[in-house]
């Protein structure tokens, strides 16, 4: 187990997030800002090419950058071109999911900003982009097949399940990356335990079912019940999950110039995920 993960296990939240900053504080420091040409060189070793479908998880600040998050997103979608697409995390909402729906917010797919960080949110709000009609796990998606990946997500009682974008990307061999994130943000990870539902050996989900509301994108307020996870398993190990019993070609992890950057195969991920949840073997273990 890495300090971090330790750390994190022993220390209250508002300590960790504390010391957290400092250190990134002090890389800050240390190493001088990401050019935009290692930049397009962090997505070749990556792997990032034209007509992929990527995910994109980030933390535009941990990057240090020397140009802005518009022109980190324009680099991506010209990687990608016209026959590719780019989805990013737009949740709404940080802390316990079950605290939210409780609060009786409405998720508003037109207007509600995403907490997921400056990149998705710039994301969002592309023309172009389409947002994913779902309260608490909503998608952004830019490119050819947008549209396709992010509809019928209000189907979702499990917000990870096979009406989402997440399980609908692998049709296309989808690439999940992180820049400047380590996989403990790979959310895709969820999607395993929302398809095997009941079957999936960890108990960690609500009984309970919450209703959530949200409007649509022509103003009309809705509502559909979801599934949430416990307060009492909210603890999960990625990193450590990801290290021990995955494979280099499913999933890795990097460190480019002091920054943090993974990859992972969505198809091979899933696959292996699946077969080890059979197992007894998951995240919460």
């Amino acid at each position: 187990m890495r300090i971090s993960e330790v750390l994190y296990r022993i220390l209250p939240e508002s300590l960790f997030v504390v010391l957290r900053d400092k250190y990134h504080r002090y890389k800050r420091s240390v190493y001088s800002p990401v050019d935009i040409d290692e930049f397009r060189e962090v997505l070749d070793k990556i792997d990032v090419k034209r007509g992929d479908v990527v995910f994109v998880h980030s933390s535009f600040d941990k990057l240090h950058t020397a140009f802005s998050a518009k022109d980190m997103l324009d680099v991506l979608l010209e990687r990608v071109g016209e026959e590719g697409t780019l989805l990013f995390p737009s949740w709404s909402h940080a802390g316990r999911t079950e605290d939210y729906l409780k609060s009786g917010k409405i998720f508003d797919v037109r207007k509600s900003y995403t907490l997921m960080g400056l990149l998705p949110e710039l994301a969002r709000r592309r023309k172009s982009a389409v947002r994913s009609l779902h309260p608490v796990a909503s998608i952004a998606a830019i490119g050819k097949h947008a549209k396709e990946l992010t509809d019928k997500h209000y189907l979702s009682s499990y917000a990870c399940d096979e009406n989402s974008p997440y399980y609908k990307m692998m049709k296309y061999n989808a690439k999940i990356i992180g820049l400047g994130e380590k996989t403990a943000s790979l959310s895709f990870v969820h999607c395993v335990e929302d398809v095997m539902k009941e079957e999936f050996p960890a108990k960690i989900r609500n009984p309970q079912k919450f209703t959530a509301k949200y409007k649509d994108y022509e103003g009309n307020v809705r509502s559909m019940d979801l599934f949430v996870l416990s307060s009492d398993n909210r603890y999960n190990n990625i990193p450590g999950f990801i290290r021990k019993h995955i494979s280099k070609e499913a999933c890795r992890q990097m460190k480019i110039k002091g920054r943090n950057y993974f990859t992972a195969d969505s198809v091979k991920l899933f696959d292996e995920m699946i077969s080890l949840a059979k197992k007894g073997v998951t995240i919460y273990g």
